[in-house]
């Protein structure tokens, strides 16, 4: 009983001490609002002016209830001196309550409705104000600190730097509010941005430096970003699970080439026949649950699902694969009697149309299931890695990379795809040397050739990238991947005119490829402008960057630049907040945590820009914005 006895003693004389400090908090609180929260100048009396006079000074004053300016001003300068020598003791809540006491002097010795003589005061109480804050902060009081900073900001000067500096040190250090934090650094940019406009037209660095790095602002979004990404992905998977939507047809296409056995599937699928021939053969089969007769609907429906792939009715081969494997899963009679390989052959599809809709945990367990089945196949490995590195698990996906290649030295796919892991782990050396050998044991390997050409390219080797860019040519002319990879490198040799043909030669080739739409924008807005077509140019590169949306609305890099560009043309906060709605839109689209990171920073940077400049009351109607994401500057 003791200790229990002890403990709830313990717990009282916390809730006392918790209410001691709740009581000082409140005291100051009360002290700071008698002083800079009353700066409503309202009349008083000649005997409280009399007695806030004296209570201030210590001293028994009259003055016929007001003090002459000189002996108000020498008050307050005894009252500042003794503040900043509090200071200096580190005495901070003293400090603070002298230049309360200051404040105090003014409000009572100063005749408000004087337009002249209280503006004569504004900087000096500013400057009250703004020592005290510094005071409360120094003494742990961050929420009365921050109330100054806030005075100071919307009842004097919303430009007042040290003031705005102080109170987002506060949100981020004592408040952890992060977002605020990042909406105060980007009014502190626009505020820059605008005292110093006529330099910036001109193209003159300004003379003194920005308020606050650029690195902070990297820094608080960083800080923001896995909150909001949590958020959004709570978001994205209960999507999911109302709704199963695919990639792009033609990401799809791309998926299904970058494996060798591409041609022998659609071969097959092609002698199969019409989806309608297949489809009465089916209606002709009967309907019992025997084992066996569920075993050729089954084998029948792989066959109509790899026609639908074959159709490139990519949703109708799924649904006919998902229908098929629930004929059959768990059910080991049905399994064991269906025709030659097709039970491991269902459940590699099964597994591929699961992972088009990222249902990544379903997709591993086909392809494991299928590896137990057929512990020898290699490809089998390969398709199971592509699943770890959608999942963010680079090193499950190494290991099976590795797995596949001990199984067979000579496994294509194993090397393209590990090259692709590579590239992603910024690992150009072990990607080179596996695309490589890739082409090496299949030179007719388009894809192999263009991986290569981009790992050249990123080496600074441009005359190794041409070369496989031609030799990926001989063996498919009409590659729209191959004109976008050249325009690519034209892109980086500066060679922008060009570089935009070559996209534009790809867009005619395949018009579902969203990437060269996007890099056409990019060659356009790189391009010098004609004098007086900056707009026209500028929404040429809309256009483009809205048409590779509407080809294919999952891809992100389109909603970013987009979004950018649109930002810099904004005239009003109206249009910068439609940016907003479009990253949202993109965000809507996103399948996993990592494809939200670019696009989520842009519009949470947006969102504090947009709020910062409503805050500081920052009108867009003459002065056009623009915002990226490494700099703002003013057009």
């Amino acid at each position: 009983m003791a200790p229990k006895a002890n403990q709830n003693t313990q717990l009282i004389v916390m809730g006392l001490a918790a209410l001691t400090t709740a009581g000082l908090i409140y005291l100051l609180r009360q002290q700071q609002k008698a002083s800079a929260d009353d700066f409503s100048y309202k009349k008083l009396d000649d005997d409280e002016m009399t007695a806030k006079a004296s209570n201030a000074t210590g001293k028994k004053l009259d003055y016929g209830g007001r003090m002459d300016e000189k002996a108000l001003h020498s008050e307050i300068e005894e009252l500042d001196k003794k503040g900043k020598a509090y200071f200096k003791n580190k005495q901070f809540m003293e400090a603070a309550e002298a230049f309360t006491a200051a404040l105090g002097l003014i409000q009572a010795h100063t005749d408000h409705s004087d337009n002249a003589s209280s503006t004569s005061l504004n900087k000096q109480i500013v400057t009250l104000i703004n020592n005290r804050s510094a005071m409360y902060e120094k003494g742990k009081f961050p929420e009365l600190a921050i109330d100054d900073c806030n005075k100071i900001l919307e009842v004097y000067d919303m430009a007042h730097t040290k003031a705005r500096t102080r109170k987002l040190r506060m949100l981020e250090t004592h408040f952890m509010n992060y977002y605020q934090a990042l909406v105060e650094v980007c009014a502190l940019q626009l505020l820059y941005m605008r005292q110093n406009r006529d330099s910036l037209r001109m193209g003159i660095q300004p003379s003194s430096p920005p308020p606050v790095p650029q690195s902070k602002l990297e820094e608080l979004i960083a800080k923001v970003l896995p909150e909001q990404l949590e958020a959004y992905s709570k978001k994205m998977e209960e999507k999911k699970k109302k709704e199963q939507g695919l990639p792009s047809d033609y990401t799809l296409m791309q998926l299904l080439k970058s494996y060798t056995g591409y041609n022998s599937w659609m071969a097959k699928a092609a002698r199969y026949g019409s989806v309608d021939s297949l489809q009465k053969e089916l209606d002709k089969l009967a309907t019992s649950n025997e084992p066996a007769v569920v075993a050729d609907r089954a084998s029948l429906m792989l066959k109509i699902g790899r026609r639908h792939v074959y159709d490139a009715k990519y949703e109708l081969a799924r649904q006919t694969l998902l229908k098929a494997y629930d004929m059959v899963k768990e059910k080991k009679d049905v399994q064991a009697v269906m025709s030659d390989d097709d039970y491991a052959r269902l459940l590699e599809w099964v597994g591929m149309v699961k992972h088009w809709t990222y249902d990544l945990t379903g997709a591993a367990q086909c392809y494991m299931t299928v590896a137990e089945l057929e512990p020898i196949n290699a490809e089998i490995l390969v398709k199971q890695a592509g699943v770890a590195m959608d999942g963010g698990h680079q090193k499950e996906a190494l290991v099976l990379f590795d797995k596949a290649l001990s199984m067979d030295p000579d496994a294509v796919d194993a090397l393209l795809h590990r090259a692709n892991l590579r590239m992603l782990q910024t690992n150009l050396d072990a990607a080179e040397a596996d695309l490589r050998r890739c082409v090496k044991l299949r030179p007719d390997h388009v894809l192999a050739h263009l991986r290569l050409a981009a790992v050249l390219t990123s080496k600074n080797d441009s005359s190794g990238a041409k070369r496989h860019l031609l030799m990926a040519e001989r063996v498919d002319p009409n590659s729209s991947e191959i004109q976008s990879y050249r325009g690519e490198l034209c892109f980086t040799q500066n060679e922008f005119v060009e570089a935009k043909e070559q996209f534009e030669k790809a867009m005619r080739l395949e018009p579902k490829n969203p990437t060269p739409y996007v890099n056409a924008a990019l060659a356009v807005l790189n391009t010098p402008p004609p004098p007086g077509k900056q707009m026209a140019v500028a929404q040429e590169a809309v256009k483009l960057l809205e048409d590779a949306i509407k080809v294919d609305p999952q891809f992100q890099a389109a909603y970013v630049q987009l979004g950018q560009l649109k930002l810099g043309m904004a005239t009003d906060l109206a249009s910068a907040r439609e940016v907003i709605k479009l990253y949202e839109e993109g965000l809507s689209y996103c399948r996993v945590k990592d494809e939200m990171k670019d696009l989520l920073s842009m519009k949470l940077l947006t969102q504090a820009q947009v709020d910062a400049a409503s805050m500081v009351s920052f009108c867009t109607s003459n002065n056009i914005i623009m915002i990226f994401t490494d700099r703002l500057f003013l057009q």
